[in-house]
């Protein structure tokens, strides 16, 4: 048994449940310190801001839409008369978007002391108003989903892997793993890759759910694999990053970091980037998992990475004072570092010349800041709107 991660299991439940203690409430009042995440396609950008699900124009942050929008006269979605669009409960995984739907999960708060909390996933329809709803998994969501060929697919704290089909909602099917499930699967062809906290990486059916392989890390997976040359690159919760075989599951070769690797990687050319959560970056050659440049941040990191189009800078989040990082690609050199207001627990994104935040406990939601200098271009809700 790895002896680190016994020890350091329990912190992951404290950590976790600390920061999801908020959407544990009621609406009024709250605020929920979960890492929603957030999604562009094409010029809108998806938010999962805890009372709505939002979409924004990346331009200027303009509001395209929300749901519910909870405004006098709303005629936007067409709630049926048995659902109370004030008790949607609060969303936070990041949405997931395609096929003209947007997929998100929220929770409920039991409706009396000791009540069981009900977790929800919507797909919207932005163009018609319609919706459904599902709400048979019994745990908590912790991360969205991913959407391919009619099928969205969403792992849950109570253990499950759930598919449903995207224009109705209905069940496809369940495949159960050895504990919860806080990652997001990454779906390539008729293949779903997911990990769980049960140690293990699955390749399942995407179309059945029936289980092609697992490969057994001794430690947790909480990120979403990245995939290159028939190879997943993915962190654990023992310290390690692997190189998988995406057709057999037999392991290339694993690379030891300092701490946890609890966010995604992300891969350029021949070369890997990921971080663990003491903010130590590194650059690995995906064909031999040799170290090419180590980057120490001394921050907190519980996200993952993103890389600009042309793949010349690098950017990660660090949890104290919402700062976001650039970094250099080919050294690892911090090209800037800009702090915000709240703390940024998920994936920045890009799109462009912006690059995209999400924040909780602080004022701004969401920041756009330019990937050249990190200037704050535009946030969501607007300065004038907080005062």
């Amino acid at each position: 048994m790895n002896v680190s991660w016994t020890r350091r299991w329990p912190i992951a439940l404290a950590v976790l449940a600390a920061l999801l203690l908020g959407v544990s409430g009621c609406a009024g009042g709250t605020r929920a310190s979960s890492w929603t995440g957030l999604t562009i396609v094409e010029e809108s950008l998806y938010a999962a801001d805890l009372q709505q699900v939002v979409a924004l124009d990346t331009a200027d942050g303009s509001p395209l839409w929300a749901f519910p929008e909870n405004l006098p006269g709303n005629t936007r979605w067409g709630f049926p008369a048995d659902l109370d669009q004030e008790k949607c409960g609060l969303f936070y995984v990041t949405p997931a978007v395609g096929e003209g739907r947007v997929i998100v999960a929220s929770q409920v708060p039991g409706g009396s002391l000791g009540g069981q909390p009900k977790n929800i996933v919507w797909g919207l329809d932005p163009d018609t108003g319609q919706f459904w709803h599902f709400d048979g998994a019994t745990g908590q969501y912790i991360e969205g989903g991913a959407i391919s060929a009619g099928v969205f697919v969403i792992g849950n704290g109570d253990g499950y892997v759930y598919a449903l089909d995207v224009e109705s909602g209905a069940l496809e099917w369940v495949f159960e793993t050895g504990h919860r499930v806080w990652a997001t699967p990454l779906i390539i062809s008729d293949t779903v890759y997911i990990g769980s906290m049960d140690r293990h990486l699955y390749a399942l059916d995407l179309s059945t759910g029936e289980e092609h392989w697992s490969f057994q890390a001794e430690g947790a997976f909480a990120g979403t694999p990245a995939l290159w040359n028939d190879i997943l690159f993915i962190g654990a919760f023992d310290d390690r990053f692997y190189a998988i075989d995406a057709h057999t599951g037999t392991e290339h070769w694993r690379f030891a970091g300092e701490n946890w690797f609890w966010g995604s990687p992300v891969i350029y050319d021949d070369t890997v980037y990921a971080v663990d959560v003491d903010g130590n970056v590194y650059a690995i050659d995906a064909e031999t998992g040799e170290q090419v440049w180590h980057q120490a941040l001394d921050a907190q990191v519980r996200a993952g990475l993103t890389l600009t189009e042309d793949g010349s800078q690098l950017f990660i989040n660090s949890q104290k004072n919402g700062t976001l990082y650039a970094l250099d690609t080919a050294d690892g050199f911090v090209i800037w570092s800009q702090a915000s207001e709240g703390q940024a627990l998920s994936t920045p994104v890009v799109s462009g010349e912006m690059v995209y935040q999400a924040l909780v406990y602080g004022p701004q939601h969401v920041l756009a800041r330019h990937v050249d200098n990190g200037r704050a271009m535009w946030a969501y809700p607007p300065v004038q709107d907080q005062e």
